[in-house]
């Protein structure tokens, strides 16, 4: 059974700032920062419990690719302001953006 999607492509998401001793995807750089959803991946296996069961056997959840502007990422960046980078994250690791602060 596929799972509902949380996150429309376009929506503004926050990625969660959590520690975790377990496998992940989410780079440190990108925990706190906002950014928007431009793909969905179908439901798979989330990183923390395919590293322990490659047998594909662990929770499951979609994954969505969030698109970031680089300058938010890192304050110093002396790159292009339209300089972007896309990865990917499970649905647990998103929450939806709002306007009040979050960057």
């Amino acid at each position: 059974m596929t799972a509902k999607r949380k996150f429309n492509i376009g929506d503004r998401v926050v990625i969660h700032d959590k520690t975790t001793l377990f496998h992940h995807r989410a780079q440190k750089f990108t925990r706190g920062q906002t950014g928007v959803v431009t793909d969905y991946r179908p439901e798979w296996v989330i990183p923390e419990d395919e590293a322990f069961d490659p047998a594909g056997n662990g929770r499951k959840e979609p994954f969505y690719i969030v698109r970031f502007k680089q300058d938010d990422l890192w304050p110093d960046y002396t790159g292009h302001h339209i300089d972007t980078l896309e990865t990917e994250f499970s649905e647990s690791w998103l929450e939806p953006a709002t306007s009040k602060g979050k960057r």
